[in-house]
């Protein structure tokens, strides 16, 4: 047992005790104190005579862990505290108390989502500081975030939040500049206020935690949109891999994922060599199909994981180069006549493109003709092999993660069961949407004038002969990401064979750059374990990101909700969108939330923050942005809104867009 006076540079006191030896070193108000190491014998001898060193009649009984107020890893709230312990026994028992809770369910979630051992836990005992108010105060930019409760009121409690100047000459922001000047930089501060008296309670730095970050992973020179329409969800590592791949080859429009999520740039595209519109469907059908799936051909087998990436890279300069920006032309030329004679975009007119689809009708069909099959009929596993022939490379997803039709049939046979539970065929659909098509130009014909009609004729001819391109097309690029996704396994195979991986679906969470090393015949790195666990950490985490859906100049923008703004309460940062579960109760608390999960409680008492790791966001009826469950929010990359007041009359289930950036919570 050491007094704190002796605590000053020693890590077997933890990190709250070395802090407070530190700062009343330093000549800041701190309260006295002692210290029981980790696992220390109690003697009595000993506790009497510093209870009475420390004078009072009750004590503040505090953990002190090595993994307690590290910048970004605070553990605020995690480990037990217990104030107001009184004589021998009652400390005796908080010490115990305290020592426990670093192996209880809120410590065991805590490390685990950090990724860290169970530490050693010291207890630090100090005289009850008895004060008017108790205070919570964060560092700002050019300020300092403070919370004030009245003395005894519960931690999660009602808050009243203002805000101090930092260049203020009173003595709050004069003690705050000198604790930041202690401990290097930005602070989270608990203080004891009675009047101008003030008193340091505890101190940590303050590193902007993931929360105040996910803004900032998003805030990328330039201006961006989010591509939702190709990729709405996270991409694995290795796709991240094959867009920075075909980002290299600097052709049209630049890519960059965020947080795991694809960004296209708002720019025109890169060395561009675009099909004349009128030229399209021959050379596409004569040139482009023809050379791309040569190709492909030549890698469908055994090829290398470089080979693979080549013939991707081949489809993809083709494609993005000379293809598309035809089939963008096609449809803007459209657009402009329409928008120029009748005020109304093409998007207004969507009928007119209807029943366009090229092989995506075939493959429907086929499937259809599945489902309508029973199963052990034998035409069954004929039309099932040749959908494999024709269409196994098609997958539920831009990823090399995502097996494609090939390696699942059972997804195969639920799709096809799924349409043929519709009793017309996709071709039968196909031919009503031509009708309509013909419908819709037939009634826009009779509001153009004459001048306009000829040009609306051609301009929608030319148009409904490209646009089933977009469609085929797609069927290059799914084997060109079959045929790296091929490449990828065997390669995850053989460093399963020689024990570098435990499974061979672990290949998808290494670094593509990696991978091709790897594949060229490099020696395993002993790490690519942690490599690919790290990797799958991240890919975790991003789900519960609601990523901007446009980047303007540096800046995320977040399209404003469809809904209406219900709750108002105290802002941590980030946006997120999911289901409310409420918990009004401990008792009623699950052991673990769904995955699209808002948590939504009276308060995030410390005997909750083991579900903070699964939710997308956090709304209370009590507390304040500095609160420790706030701060939790923020090192779990959470976004919070607290202190709403009503927040759990919410109904269980309704989807809520949670903006923790204004502190408003909409009922969608």
């Amino acid at each position: 047992m050491l007094p704190l006076s002796a605590c000053v540079g020693r890590a077997d006191v933890g990190r709250k005790a070395e802090t407070l030896a530190r700062l009343a070193a330093a000549g800041l108000p701190v309260l006295d104190g002692a210290v029981i190491f980790a696992d220390e014998p109690i003697e009595e001898a000993a506790l009497l005579s510093e209870l009475a060193r420390l004078g009072g009649e009750a004590f503040a009984v505090r953990s002190s862990s090595p993994v307690e107020d590290v910048a970004g890893a605070t553990a605020a709230g995690v480990f037990e505290s217990v104030i107001g312990a009184r004589g021998e026994s009652g400390v005796e028992a908080a010490i115990a108390e305290v020592r426990s809770s670093a192996t209880g369910e809120p410590a065991r979630a805590y490390l685990s989502a950090h990724g860290l051992e169970p530490a050693p836990m010291a207890v630090l005992i100090q005289p009850l500081a008895r004060a008017e108010r108790l205070a919570v105060a964060f560092s700002g930019d050019d300020h300092f975030l403070v919370e004030e409760r009245r003395f005894g009121d519960p931690e999660w409690g009602d808050v009243e939040a203002h805000r101090v100047a930092r260049d203020d000459s009173g003595p709050l922001a004069t003690l705050l500049r000198a604790i930041e000047s202690e401990l290097g930089g930005p602070v989270d501060v608990e203080l004891a206020r009675s009047g101008d008296a003030l008193t340091v309670l505890q101190a940590r730095p303050l590193r902007r935690a993931p929360a105040v970050e996910i803004d900032a992973i998003f805030r990328v020179p330039g201006s961006w949109r989010r591509d939702a329409e190709h990729n709405p969800q996270p991409l694995s590592t290795a796709q991240a891999g094959l867009v920075a791949h075909v980002e290299a080859l600097g052709v049209g429009r630049r890519q960059l994922v965020l947080g795991g999520y694809l960004f296209v740039e708002r720019a025109p595209g890169r060395s561009l060599a675009p099909i004349p519109v009128g030229e399209l469907a021959r050379r596409f059908a004569d040139e482009v199909a023809p050379d791309c799936a040569a190709q492909l051909a030549a890698v469908e087998g055994e090829a290398s994981l470089a080979s693979a990436l080549s013939a991707y890279a081949h489809v993809y300069r083709r494609y993005v180069a000379e293809v598309g920006p035809a089939l963008a032309r096609a449809r803007t030329e459209l657009d402009q006549l329409l928008r120029m004679n009748l005020g109304e975009p093409l998007a207004q007119n969507g009928a007119l493109l209807g029943g366009l689809g090229g092989q995506t009708v075939e493959r429907d069909q086929l499937l259809w003709q599945i489902g309508r099959l029973a199963e052990d009929d034998e035409r069954r596993r004929a039309l099932l092999d040749e959908h494999r022939a024709r269409f196994g490379a098609s997958a539920p997803a831009w990823d090399v993660a995502v097996p494609p039709d090939d390696e699942a049939e059972a997804r195969v046979l639920a799709v096809a069961a799924g349409l043929a539970r519709d009793p017309r065929s996709p071709s039968e659909r196909h031919q009503l949407a031509l009708a309509r098509a013909d419908e819709a130009a037939h009634a826009l014909l009779e509001r153009l004038d004459r001048m306009a009609r000829r040009a609306f004729k051609a301009l929608l001819a030319r148009a409904r002969e490209a646009l089933p391109i977009a469609e085929d097309d797609d069927l290059l690029f799914f084997r060109a990401q079959r045929a790296v996704r091929r490449a990828l396994v065997r390669l995850g195979r053989r460093l399963v064979a020689r024990g570098a991986l435990d499974d061979q679906d672990q290949i998808f969470e290494l670094p593509l750059p990696l991978s091709e090393q790897l594949d060229e015949g490099a020696e395993p790195d002993p790490s690519l374990r942690a490599i690919a666990a790290r990797e799958r950490a991240a890919q975790a985490r991003a789900p519960r990101l609601t990523p901007p859906d446009a980047i303007d100049a540096g800046e995320p923008r977040h399209l404003r909700p469809h809904g209406r703004a219900i709750l108002r309460g105290h802002p941590t940062a980030g946006h997120a969108r999911g289901r409310a579960v409420i918990v009004r109760s401990l008792a009623d608390a699950p052991t673990t939330l769904p995955f699209d999960a808002i948590l939504v409680v009276p308060a995030i008492l410390p005997s909750l923050t083991y579900l903070l790791p699964a939710a997308r966001a956090l709304v209370t009826d009590h507390g304040g942005a500095t609160s420790h469950g706030a701060t939790l929010a923020r090192e779990y990359g959470v976004p919070a809104v607290l202190g709403t007041g009503r927040a759990t009359s919410i109904a269980d289930g309704a989807e809520l867009y949670v903006d923790a950036t204004s502190g408003r919570v909409y009922l969608l």
